[in-house]
């Protein structure tokens, strides 16, 4: 990215309501070419104005606060590459075929890193969360790491722009809300049902956000074509009772609510924390159960 454009895209944030950092990931590709990303988060040791107040004198105000769905889970959507997410970053570069050529979508995209990085890849991807996130941080890092239309790639969701050796484009996708039919007009055939592969990293940290992000990927399993979740999880508990009140949901305790759900749970990482001694981060592939049973040849008679 060129001094001009780097400076436009600094000030077209600051428009946005704060100041910014910025992370640069470079992506090692399968042709042995490397992608530069570079992924903008708000920067929480700068506010907005140099003073921390705004135009009247008062103290500065988060702009998206009264939006709809935005709530103390959606403002981490804002704030970093977590860590939960450049342990995926970096397991999607060793085993990018996981997803390259593959439309994929990935949930609670916040800032955008992982979706950003299977993009390029090579993988078609759409970057989804809540309206605030997705408008005003997964798109701009999207816009900001676009080359150009991706129209060429069959698999590329609409309005993609090219990144790397892939695609990528962003959308709104609330829990809580129903899955969109057309989520992107009427005038467009491709949903989010179309996926092949499901991404999410850091997503049900919080008890109380486990319910909807099981019953929203238990749905997205389900319908279309066949698919798998990967999702990166970093254990922050201190006990797996959900009953005792703490707000941090284990990795035992989502992964029940996904086998409760009629998911197969298959751990295929497990690290150790640099932020947190003694937890965790897991990378588990998640299916449909029947699917899996129907893979094993142990669905019989099947119509």
């Amino acid at each position: 990215m060129n001094e001009h454009k780097d400076a436009s895209a600094s000030r077209a944030w600051r428009d946005c309501g704060f100041a910014t950092k910025c992370v640069t990931l470079d992506v090692a590709r399968a042709d042995a070419t490397t992608t530069t990303l570079r992924v903008r988060h708000k920067d929480l040791c700068q506010p907005s104005t140099s003073n921390g107040e705004d135009d009247d004198g008062g103290e500065w105000v988060d702009p998206y606060f009264f939006d709809r769905g935005y709530t103390l889970a959606a403002t981490t959507g804002f704030c970093r590459v977590w860590e939960g997410a450049e342990t995926l970053c970096a397991w999607l570069e060793s085993a990018g075929e996981r997803t390259r050529g593959k439309r994929a979508l990935e949930l609670g995209a916040g800032v955008g890193a992982c979706g950003l990085v299977a993009a390029a890849l090579g993988a078609h991807v759409c970057l989804t969360d809540t309206r605030a996130v997705a408008e005003n941080v997964t798109r701009r890092n999207v816009e900001e790491n676009g080359e150009g239309d991706a129209s060429a790639f069959a698999k590329a969701w609409p309005k993609s722009a090219r990144v790397g050796a892939g695609s990528a484009t962003w959308a709104t996708l609330d829990w809580y809300d129903d899955i969109p039919e057309n989520p992107f007009g009427n005038d467009q055939n491709v949903g989010f049902n179309d996926a092949e592969v499901i991404l999410a990293a850091e997503c049900a940290w919080l008890r109380d956000l486990v319910p909807a992000f099981v019953e929203t990927n238990r749905a997205l399993l389900s319908r279309g074509c066949e698919k798998e979740l990967i999702v990166s999880f970093r254990d922050r508990s201190s006990t797996e009772d959900a009953s005792s009140g703490k707000a941090f949901a284990s990795y035992r305790e989502v992964a029940r609510a996904f086998e409760d759900a009629g998911c197969v749970c298959e751990e295929i990482q497990r690290s150790a924390s640099l932020e947190d001694e003694g937890k965790d981060i897991v990378i588990v592939s998640i299916t449909l159960r029947e699917r899996a049973r129907y893979e094993n040849g142990e669905r019989a008679n099947a119509k």
